[in-house]
């Protein structure tokens, strides 16, 4: 009833819009982008150095949208603004979390808004293009000190095109524009080799950083099988022992394999460093499980006597047989091919021989037959 009442006295009406303003303008600002911090810059800029602009609270205004710009992106560690039009170029740095900080790298962002200051520049307004088409690439494949360093550049030749423009007050020389803009692709080229060598780098480092994941989820996953059968039931033996360090040994073979590709002098073994972190990250946790199933396989195949190889005699002796072997197959994975291949061309023939009673032993028959044809001639 109080409630009511209040409604009905005067300035409620009033008040309930002021809220409903301010409730849509703080809306406004936590969807903020880099073009609406430009202009919120432009006209602050424009008021400190000119004491006019149409917009009064301009200072109030850039204050909280570049509140919210670097609650949202990170913090602002280098930027430009133009003095002609509303138009700028920053780079951001948000941090991750510190839990997630051996897993997940910080957030680096070349952020641009420089439509206006480069209409009447089309030289400039490309380089600034392939800018932060560069710096795309590289916030998504490099790291660390390599990304860092390759943003900054871009930003270093990003601010340079825009103080060009700045002091011709927006509209360059057509012969200046040409000579700058060749001067900044020169620079941008040699940042593109940058990016591919230490991408190619890092490619290599997140891909074992993956498998480093992959071998300590088959790890565990083999800690929680044995525990549980363990737990469940008495009923362990040899055989259970074997497979477990099969798919131990299998998995570790395929990590070192990787390993040693890596440190050669003259390693072939590359990734696409373009795929991005995530998805290297997928792939080198792949490779373990794939040695993992090549070491079950071969223990299986080797187990099954299919091939008529035997370990030695006692138990002790066995399992290492198994595990090395394991270890072979997850470490070189035409050992694994040559395996299958070989169960592959012995299966079908036992079955053959079996079924039409042809094959070694059907041949032995016929040539004893043949030589007691033969004792009986004579």
């Amino acid at each position: 009833m109080n409630t009511v009442l209040a409604r009905l006295r005067p300035g409620h009406a009033d008040a309930d819009a002021a809220a409903v303003r301010q409730q849509k303008e703080d809306r406004d600002v936590q969807q903020v982008t880099f073009p609406d911090l430009t202009w919120d810059h432009f006209h602050w800029e424009q008021h400190k150095r000119t004491g006019e602009c149409t917009h009064p609270e301009a200072a109030r205004r850039y204050r909280k949208t570049r509140a919210a710009f670097e609650g949202r992106y990170g913090e602002i560690i280098g930027e430009y603004w133009s003095i002609v039009e509303p138009s700028g170029v920053a780079l951001t740095h948000k941090k991750a979390p510190p839990l997630l900080s051996p897993i997940i790298d910080d957030t680096r962002l070349f952020h641009r808004s420089t439509d206006w200051v480069t209409r009447h520049n089309p030289r400039l307004a490309d380089v600034l293009f392939d800018c932060e088409n560069l710096a795309i690439r590289i916030s998504e494949v490099l790291r660390y000190t390599s990304e860092s360093v390759g943003l900054k550049r871009i930003m270093a030749v990003a601010s340079h095109v825009l103080g060009v423009i700045d002091r011709d007050e927006g509209k360059v020389d057509e012969a200046e524009a040409k000579r700058i803009a060749a001067e900044e692709n020169h620079e941008l080229r040699e940042i593109r080799d940058y990016y591919r060598r230490a991408g190619a780098r890092i490619g290599l480092t997140v891909y074992t950083q993956g498998m480093i994941v992959g071998v300590l989820l088959i790890g565990l996953l083999l800690a929680l099988v044995v525990t549980l059968v363990l737990w469940r039931s008495d009923a362990w033996d040899t055989h259970d022992t074997r497979i477990v360090v099969s798919v131990a040994a299998g998995a570790i073979g395929a990590f070192v394999s990787v390993l040693q590709r890596i440190s050669a002098d003259k390693s072939k073994f590359s990734v696409h460093y373009d795929l991005g972190k995530r998805t290297l990250y997928m792939l080198g946790s792949y490779r373990p499980v794939l040695g993992a199933v090549f070491g079950v396989f071969t223990y299986f195949v080797l187990a099954s006597g299919i091939l008529q190889t035997k370990p030695l005699h006692n138990d002790r002796t066995a399992l290492y047989y198994y595990g090395s072997l394991a270890f072979v197959a997850g470490f070189n994975e035409r050992f694994t091919q040559v395996l299958s291949k070989s169960v592959e061309g012995l299966v079908p023939a036992q079955g053959t021989a079996a079924e039409s009673g042809t094959g070694p032993a059907s041949i032995d028959d016929e040539g004893a037959q043949g030589r007691g044809r033969e004792q009986a001639q004579h």
